[in-house]
């Protein structure tokens, strides 16, 4: 277990980066394109759950951290990637987008009146908050704080060997 707010920030960071930031380019292929949005929402969903605890819900929180920490153009459709995040999680269902990968070229145009999300584009976006998340989150003593409280209630995602069994 973490001793210090740094060793738990590096002992998340590390995990987020190896599980999530190292896993989803393994799904940027036929096979696994439609999963990689899933798992880019939800590793942007398990962020914005340690962003405040005073946010209501994790809608509020997921938004928020589109809005923070998310690129431009993608603040501004924070509502429409939480109604992504819900119809894909629960209905495999990708409105109100299209969905594509190795096609950057029509990365967030219109099609068909629904903007078009590229895998890839999508991914890198992610890391870019990450990045950006991180870097706050090592400077900002309430951010801190709300990652411990977050932790404290929830633990942190470890996947890979047991080692005290």
């Amino acid at each position: 277990m973490a001793t210090s707010p740094s060793d738990l920030i590096n002992n998340v960071a590390s995990h987020f980066a190896r599980i999530h930031l190292g896993g989803i380019p393994s799904l940027l292929n036929d096979d696994g394109a439609f999963l990689s949005f899933i798992c880019v929402l939800t590793a942007t969903e398990a962020l914005a759950g340690f962003l405040s605890p005073k946010l209501a819900g994790n809608g509020a929180r997921f938004k928020t951290f589109i809005q923070r920490y998310f690129p431009d153009p993608y603040p501004a459709q924070a509502e429409d990637l939480w109604k992504f995040r819900n119809a894909i999680v629960h209905a495999f269902s990708p409105r109100p987008y299209s969905l594509t990968h190795h096609n950057s070229h029509i990365h967030l145009k219109q099609h068909g009146g629904l903007t078009i999300l590229n895998a890839e584009d999508f991914y890198a976006a992610l890391v870019s908050a990450s990045k950006r998340y991180f870097d706050d989150l090592a400077t900002d003593s309430a951010l801190q704080q709300n990652l411990i409280k977050a932790t404290q209630k929830t633990g942190v995602i470890v996947v890979g060997p047991l080692t005290d069994i």
